[in-house]
């Protein structure tokens, strides 16, 4: 598949590696001149040194035949402009990095296919971990709101008891049951046994109420 960056530093280098080790073509388009030319030498890759929210540059690094962008700048007006030309150009996937949390609706505004804050996610993740006092986060959703959590079934009172019964605050949802290697798509009338590792989706206030149920 082919793939453009716009906008390269820590993130999108690690991006561009892991696409690349997977086979897929990667072209960058970096603002910056001394980083370029440190991309163009560190990396497999085509880079492109110019403007990203420029047509021409678009163009030069092949955006109409693009299976998809990332936009990953550091300025939040810069990434909202560079997306809204993207869809332009009809580019099948487009994700973009939010900077400052507060502009998140902006992006939804685009109807582009993600927009990831990664300072509010990384903040939720760390406090969410620290007070949390069991279940593991794997990942945390809808701006920071919601979490998607693995933790073991040990409460014996629930043992055979379906999930509609459970009493899960309202919020919650037990959506995977893994269960002795098999994996078991979650409905109001599967039956869980202690032992089982639970992947629960849940708004992040009800955290500790799902965990206190559930162990």
């Amino acid at each position: 598949m082919y793939f453009i960056i716009i906008g390269c530093g820590g993130i999108g280098k690690s991006l561009a590696t892991h696409l690349t080790s997977e086979g897929n073509e990667v072209v960058i388009i970096e603002k910056d001149d001394d980083r370029s030319k440190i991309l163009a030498e560190a990396l497999d890759v085509i880079v492109i040194h110019g403007d990203g929210s420029a047509t021409d540059i678009l163009k030069d690094a092949g955006v109409e035949q693009a299976d998809g962008c990332a936009v990953l700048t550091a300025d939040d007006n810069t990434n909202l402009t560079i997306c809204q030309m993207l869809k332009k150009f009809n580019v099948p996937k487009i994700v973009a990095r939010v900077n400052e949390p507060e502009k998140k609706d902006l992006y939804l505004s685009l109807e582009i296919n993600a927009s990831i804050s990664i300072v509010a996610a990384a903040v939720s993740q760390i406090k969410n971990t620290l007070t949390r006092e069991k279940g593991r986060s794997m990942m945390s959703i809808a701006g920071g709101n919601a979490e998607v959590i693995e933790i073991k079934l040990t409460n014996e009172k629930l043992d055979s008891l379906k999930i509609k019964d459970v009493g899960l605050p309202f919020g919650s949802l037990i959506g995977v049951v893994y269960r002795n290697g098999e994996v078991i798509i979650g409905t109001e009338d599967t039956q869980l046994k202690v032992g089982d590792v639970l992947t629960v989706i849940t708004k992040t206030e009800v955290i500790q109420d799902v965990t206190s149920i559930l162990k």
